[in-house]
């Protein structure tokens, strides 16, 4: 039996493994009940680690509905080592 995945847009991404012969059923999300979008993934991905399909996730949407960033997060470059973008 497939895996196969959805989006809600409150709760988020969620798998559900079902027969082939219900893939095109719709589906509501088992957290809120509200309607779920199926999302066509390519084979195998499913099994990345959760930090990289997270990743993935992420991008994916981020094609379609670009986060705004507000602050810098991370670590800075090599070479710039201060706060206002210059090494020394």
């Amino acid at each position: 039996m497939p895996q196969y995945a959805f989006d809600c847009e409150a709760c988020g991404p969620f798998e559900v493994w079902r027969s082939a012969d219900e893939s095109g059923v719709p589906l509501e999300c088992p957290d809120c009940g509200a309607p779920a979008a199926r999302r066509y993934t390519a084979p195998g991905l499913r099994r990345l680690p959760t930090a990289m399909r997270s990743a993935r996730d992420r991008e994916e949407k981020s094609a379609s509905a670009p986060d705004v960033v507000t602050t810098k997060t991370g670590r800075p470059m090599p070479g710039h080592a201060h706060a206002h973008g210059h090494a020394h």
